[in-house]
């Protein structure tokens, strides 16, 4: 057996006849995109491929555009899989219970992955920490592997998993590797235009309202360096929306010029709550979100938490103090 995870994967996958491709709970542009991209590459090269989510929609709205994505939990699981596959899962964890003992029905189990904070359950991990997002990895997998076989439809998933990690290309993970993929996959005529006002741009009605809600109530702390806001259960409930609808509303508080760490907390039922972390510098969001058994990456990370509310809220805003004493000495 070779060293180079590439080839491995590559090597089991095309013995495989079927593949489950599994992805994370609440899944992000990234996942969705990495998920999609190998169903289309490995539905060509003739396997039998299906995809799941443990999230209710399986796919977020925003990212229903994207080709195929009605196959995420549309064939019901084969009682085993010659190969189990999971996308931008640093953690067993994030794949949630149930389809995690699905994936461990799997005669071989791969993860594709790019977070620094990761525990490895997979017979094979091909993990590069330093990607921007883990669909740069796969284009570089389905390179190794036949580049002729990438379409139109493959590279917009790819595209939108690289636009939806880097934050259409501003966030400090983004490297001339990633610029290069964003190039080469921008020659199969796809919309990038159109892709980024999707994935980064557009909200509905509801979710604009949800945002005025809680930025409102935006608390700050340290001189401004610390920001959280909060989403309680009436918050989405006057909105008519969902956790799901939270997204991309830390990083407004982060843009503040004088913002270090920015933190959501969203209330998803009684004393359980998701949490989120957004730093700047040389502040460790992963560093915040281990502290409470989470992880993610060094500028963008997140954990569960339990409890009564204002008990929840204090420890959070006691670790980013500590955080942030901590980056001030050094």
């Amino acid at each position: 057996m070779t060293n180079n995870p590439y080839l491995e994967i590559i090597e089991h996958l095309k013995k495989a006849n079927t593949v489950a491709i599994y992805m994370h709970i609440n899944p992000d542009g990234d996942c969705v995109g990495s998920s999609l991209a190998l169903y289309s590459f490995l539905s060509k090269v003739g396997k039998n491929v299906h995809c799941f989510s443990a999230s209710d929609p399986a796919v977020p709205k925003k990212l229903q555009f994207l080709p195929n994505s009605k196959v995420i939990n549309k064939f019901q699981a084969l009682n085993k899989y010659d190969v189990s596959l999971g996308v931008d899962v640093g953690d067993a964890g994030r794949l949630g219970d149930a389809l995690y003992k699905q994936y461990l029905k799997g005669q071989t189990k791969i993860v594709i992955d790019h977070h620094e904070e990761n525990k490895d359950f997979a017979d094979i991990t091909l993990r590069e920490n330093n990607a921007a997002a883990t669909t740069q990895i796969l284009y570089k997998l389905m390179s190794y592997w036949d580049k002729d076989l990438i379409d139109k439809d493959i590279a917009i998933a790819l595209y939108t998993g690289i636009v939806t990690d880097t934050g259409s290309f501003s966030f400090s993970n983004t490297s001339t590797e990633t610029h290069q993929i964003a190039s080469e996959l921008l020659k199969y005529g796809l919309d990038n235009a159109e892709i980024n006002r999707r994935v980064m741009k557009d909200v509905s009605y509801n979710v604009f309202n949800l945002r005025n809600r809680v930025l409102n109530n935006t608390k700050f702390y340290n001189d401004g360096k610390i920001g959280i806001i909060s989403y309680k259960l009436e918050d989405f409930e006057k909105t008519n929306t969902t956790e799901n609808d939270t997204e991309g509303t830390i990083n407004i508080v982060l843009n503040i010029d004088s913002i270090e760490i920015a933190v959501s907390i969203a209330e998803i039922a009684d004393k359980k709550y998701k949490i989120s972390f957004r730093t700047k510098h040389k502040v460790s969001a992963a560093a915040c979100a281990k502290t409470f058994g989470g992880g993610g990456h060094f500028h963008a990370a997140g954990c569960r938490g339990y409890g009564h509310f204002e008990d929840v809220y204090q420890k959070i805003l006691s670790v980013c103090q500590e955080m942030l004493d901590h980056y001030d000495a050094n």
